[in-house]
């Protein structure tokens, strides 16, 4: 493979993680965030378009110290690394004047699976800009044979789609998993992700509650046969495929804390927010080698290492 991913785990090879100058941070707020925790979602209401370093400066460097020291951890790894391209002028204020500048999660703004590398479309309007800082990682790729596509732009309103988001979709071999709560991506990205892919692929929707912004928030496919998830946050359960695999149940409040939510460097060995111990320890149990750094600062933003970075090879094979 000289790039694609088409698993959750196998070796990673290159990947994109994001990246949070505490100066681009803006704070931001859309009537369509339900799922943003009820201690963060007052301070997003009444502090959106400002400098979230003006404001809780302790937090803004938090964010960019955590996720610098995740791309350093990950290429002492023997990773190749890719950082986004900082956002230059009239791209910070695409569609939305006030929003988040920063490009803290790759994961959202692009999907890569097999040959394919794409564009997603955001349900928030002002994260629609993220794809620019992520093409120079995307156009890496593309100029080894994968395959460009962009999701066509869901509406304004966040209410017309088609919406698809990388934190909403799983990769399982030929079974392509893509959650739906309203939040973010919609029936109609995973339609369009379908149509795509081909015959070659089964594209699943996973039906989550409706205060669940991505199914990685509620669900991880650690290696083959193990996982972690939160039933209470499933509407109708697992998809067949994963009813028979060795489950790791978590709370709503461990969910909430994205206990769900690591990056897999390789089939058996993790790395994982340190405030998730009953879950690091029943992964060690499983003989799961856990790198356990902290991420307390993204966390609060709505996302934890999953969201912060994006596979573009990932060694594995469709069977």
């Amino acid at each position: 493979m000289r790039f694609g991913a088409h698993h959750e785990w196998g070796r990673l090879r290159e990947v994109v993680i994001g990246l949070a100058p505490a100066e681009d941070f803006i704070v931001f707020h859309e009537p369509s965030i339900r799922w943003m925790p009820p201690d963060v979602d007052p301070f997003c209401r009444r502090h959106a378009g400002q400098r979230l370093v003006d404001i809780d400066p302790d937090w803004a460097h938090r964010c960019e110290r955590q996720v610098d020291a995740l791309a350093e951890l990950v290429a002492r790894e023997g990773v190749t690394v890719h950082r986004p391209r900082r956002l230059e002028g009239p791209e910070r204020t695409f569609l939305a004047p006030n929003g988040e500048g920063l490009q803290l999660f790759p994961r959202d703004a692009m999907i890569v699976v097999g040959e394919h590398a794409i564009e997603a479309s955001l349900r928030l309007v002002c994260r629609q800009r993220e794809r620019f800082g992520l093409r120079p990682a995307l156009q890496q790729i593309v100029q080894r044979g994968a395959r460009w596509s962009t999701v066509p732009l869901g509406s304004p309103n966040g209410v017309d789609g088609p919406f698809l988001e990388g934190g909403d979709t799983l990769l399982n071999g030929d079974q392509v998993y893509v959650g739906i709560s309203g939040c973010a991506s919609d029936l109609a990205g995973a339609d369009w992700l379908q149509a795509l892919l081909g015959d070659r692929y089964r594209v699943l929707p996973v039906a989550m509650k409706s205060s669940v912004l991505h199914l990685d928030c509620c669900l991880a496919l650690v290696k083959p046969g193990l996982l972690i998830w939160c039933p209470e946050k499933l509407i109708d359960g697992l998809p067949m495929a994963l009813r028979d695999w060795d489950k790791i149940a978590v709370s709503v409040d461990e969910a909430n804390r994205l206990a769900t939510n690591g990056l897999v460097l390789e089939e058996g060995r993790m790395i994982m927010d340190s405030d998730n111990v009953r879950v690091i320890e029943e992964l060690r149990r499983r003989k799961v080698e856990v790198i356990a750094i902290p991420f307390d600062g993204p966390i609060r933003v709505g996302g934890s290492l999953r969201c912060a970075h994006h596979p573009l090879l990932r060694e594995s094979v469709l069977a």
